[in-house]
């Protein structure tokens, strides 16, 4: 529906004009009616009307005075004038400020609908070249990102291509000073990393700079880690927190440390490479360098022979502590993030080698670009190391405990590194018994029975709101809870109870 409004200081015309404009066949609502051109600013800026109709002669602010405001402030209203005027020179103005129609009292019904379908169709093709446009800006955008994050990651690699693609971040030009904030995005269920693509990373930064006002540039130089670029100010905190909140609408987890400032390119490199040796040392309490420090291998051929012997004779404890033994030492010599990543992609590598549940892991430990950062701490990665494997006659009940506690609390926040603390058994453990027993992940299962109670709920209560509904059954917010629902039924819970009757 389009927005309109009327301005005239006849209170009787604008009357005769509410009645004579059939409004809902033209896909038209009325908004606001005043009878001074003083007062139309203020009726612009509460309802964001899309027309205007208005006379040419009103007190204090006449109708071409008051077109001529609203077209230097660039207010994209499809204008209407009513006019007792037969001249020329208004006309002549009308025309300048590019009006839908010009209406002489007393106005003929069929040339107000006339100049009321110009304005209609003015808008529309408004929208589609503003929606060619965006689309334009879009794939721009994506390109962009693509270039930053693969020079981001270039630097993070060290490689000699960093300094040559300065260009690929020419669009910042670090005008000011510039600071980093960085995001892990931890593990998910079934051992994968979080997906976030650029397409998420472009409607992410469209959300902060248009309803938060924030400038800042989102990159995925990792797929464990997010990049903010933002100018450094007081209120740099709070960046985080709306980015934070973007992740979590999501259901994307997520950790973040920040930098010192920087104002070129060299400086960059710099602040990335100390920032993720400070996040390095928050996950694995330890002192990590950022430059490289000439160390020997933290593990030997020998090493990869001890942890094999463990894990050929299924003594998965033996290798853990062995592995356990050997972290330690590398973590207490001061290890660059690059040697903490080359010691875990090695480890999950040879445990791959003896038991095929650890395929899956050694695969993306590999395609990572900063490994260590596919887990929240250091005892979470030694906890992926735990036994995968459990006796068939075990697995199904267990499997059955944990979905049956699932069901008991869907109103309550729910996630495997939760379970896996009430279970006592690894989240990663925890999310492949599911997955063999239902057939989908862990948060494909509960957003199942979230949605099915949903439909319960629905048939018992018609009229329960959808916020109510939401918040009961342990969603963020009813957007959210829609769209889950949409996209499991095919159909908005608006529409789930219609369907039953």
């Amino acid at each position: 529906m389009y927005k309109v409004i009327l301005a005239d200081d006849n209170p009787i015309i604008c009357k005769a004009l509410e009645n004579r404009i059939p409004w809902d066949e033209l896909g038209l609502e009325l908004s606001g009616v005043c009878h001074d051109g003083s007062d139309v600013p203020d009726l612009i800026k509460n309802h964001a009307p899309h027309i205007m109709i208005t006379d040419i002669k009103m007190p204090i602010l006449d109708g071409i005075a008051l077109i001529e405001q609203l077209r230097s402030h660039g207010y994209p209203l499809q204008i209407i004038i009513i006019s007792g005027y037969n001249d020329f020179i208004y006309l002549k103005k009308a025309i300048d400020y590019d009006v839908a129609g010009y209406l002489l009292k007393p106005i003929q019904d069929e040339e107000l609908m006339n100049s009321l379908q110009k304005a209609i169709g003015n808008l529309k093709e408004q929208e589609i070249v503003s929606q060619i446009s965006r689309s334009a800006r879009i794939l721009e955008l994506r390109e962009s990102k693509r270039n930053a994050s693969g020079l981001l990651s270039s630097i993070i690699r060290g490689t000699e291509s960093c300094v040559q693609s300065g260009e690929d971040l020419a669009e910042l030009s670090f005008p000011s000073s510039y600071q980093w904030l960085l995001f892990q995005l931890p593990l998910q269920e079934e051992r994968r990393l979080c997906e976030f693509t650029i397409e998420d990373i472009v409607e992410y930064e469209d959300v902060l700079r248009h309803r938060y006002r924030q400038a800042c540039h989102l990159l995925l130089p990792s797929d464990t880690m997010l990049a903010v670029i933002a100018p450094s100010s007081e209120q740099f905190t709070s960046v985080t927190d709306l980015v934070s909140q973007l992740l979590q609408k999501d259901g994307i987890r997520s950790s973040h440390t920040t930098s010192k400032p920087f104002r070129s390119l060299t400086g960059m490199q710099q602040e990335l490479m100390e920032t993720i040796a400070g996040l390095y040392g928050q996950l694995y309490p330890s002192r990590f360098t950022a430059a490289p420090a000439g160390h020997a291998p933290f593990l030997t051929l020998k090493d990869q022979q001890v942890i094999g012997m463990h894990l050929s004779l299924h003594d998965y404890k033996g290798a853990l502590a062995y592995v356990t033994e050997k972290l330690d030492q590398c973590l207490a010599a001061a290890p660059t993030p690059g040697q903490l990543d080359t010691f875990i992609k090695n480890v999950f590598n040879w445990y791959s080698d003896y038991d095929p549940a650890y395929y899956g892991m050694q695969e993306q430990m590999d395609a990572a670009l900063l490994a260590g950062l596919a887990f929240s701490s250091r005892q979470d990665m030694l906890d992926a190391l735990a036994p995968m494997t459990e006796p068939a006659a075990d697995s199904g009940s267990k499997a059955m405990n944990v979905i049956h506690y699932i069901e008991n609390h869907l109103n309550q926040p729910l996630t495997l590194n939760m379970l896996s603390k009430i279970f006592h058994h690894n989240s990663i453990y925890l999310g492949q018994l599911i997955k063999k027993e239902t057939g989908m992940p862990f948060n494909q299962l509960v957003n199942k029975l979230r949605v099915e109670r949903a439909e319960e709920m629905l048939r018992r209560n018609p009229d329960v709101k959808l916020a109510d509904l939401a918040y009961q059954l342990g969603f963020s917010d009813s957007k959210y809870f829609s769209k889950v629902f949409k996209k499991i039924t095919g159909r908005p819970p608006s529409q789930s109870v219609e369907s039953e009757i």
